[in-house]
């Protein structure tokens, strides 16, 4: 195994488009709320930092200065299996309050992607799956690809609203 067996496989699997629609639902969110379990949810933090980076407010649901959830908002869920016990009562409340959900997931059969409003496949199998879809242990080219596809989101949210690097830059952290 090498990084061109590892790029093969991201680039084989994966779904490396961002609707239109997409960028718009973030745009007009009021707040944004993301949750992900191990390292897939270490893989959506960098996407939340981008996010707040972009200019939207963000919250890793979990952490202690996470308000309530409203129906003018919008969560986004990275599960491989879309089965993390969890990650399903994330979906629930949020489902029964109004706000919209957007699952990252490897599959289409499973119990939050029948409650979310949008869905994006990547690439990856879930940790505890047999697949030859990738030679990697348990679910690294999934996470892999939730870092990726939150780059590449960003990248299109840029240029599509007009945000240049420097806008980024002055919302970086400065306490560091």
């Amino acid at each position: 195994m090498n990084w061109e067996n590892i790029l093969n496989e991201l680039n084989n699997n994966s779904d490396n488009t961002i609707p239109n629609e997409l960028l718009v639902i973030i745009n007009e969110s009021n707040r944004l709320f993301l949750a992900g379990s191990g390292r897939s949810g270490l893989a959506l933090k960098a996407f939340a930092m981008r996010l707040a980076q972009i200019g939207k407010d963000v919250f890793f649901v979990g952490e202690t200065t996470t308000p309530a959830i409203t129906d003018k908002d919008l969560l986004i869920i990275a599960s491989s299996s879309g089965e993390t016990s969890q990650l399903i009562r994330y979906a629930d409340i949020s489902k029964n309050i109004g706000a919209k959900i957007w699952l990252w997931s490897t599959n289409n059969n499973n119990t939050i992607f029948s409650k979310s409003d949008y869905v994006t496949l990547l690439a990856g199998k879930s940790k505890f799956t047999k697949s030859s879809i990738t030679k990697q242990p348990m679910g690294s080219l999934f996470e892999q690809s939730v870092w990726l596809y939150g780059d590449l989101f960003v990248i299109n949210y840029m240029n599509k609203f007009s945000i240049g690097e420097s806008d980024l830059q002055k919302r970086h952290a400065n306490l560091e």
